[in-house]
């Protein structure tokens, strides 16, 4: 598996358990995070990701995730308020 299959997967994983997160969440070393940083600014493009602006830390569930996650109304409202 690519390091870039493992940041989606992780990602995903940190999305269902809590509809939001920071870099420092995932289990990925300093020397991994330019290519982190990059596939979590692919997956916002998607619209899996959505932050409050280019700047901030803290990323949330996107419409995509949204719709197509299996995650409770809580965690979608925590994402919500997250960001």
């Amino acid at each position: 598996m690519t390091l870039r299959d493992e940041v989606w997967n992780e990602t995903l994983k940190q999305l269902i358990k809590t509809g939001y997160f920071q870099i420092s969440d995932l289990p990925f070393d300093e020397g991994q995070r330019y290519t982190v940083r990059r596939v979590l600014r692919d997956m916002e493009e998607q619209g899996w990701l959505e932050r409050e602006s280019k700047r901030a830390a803290t990323w949330a569930m996107g419409e995509r995730a949204r719709a197509h996650l299996n995650v409770s109304s809580e965690i979608i409202s925590q994402a919500k308020t997250a960001k």
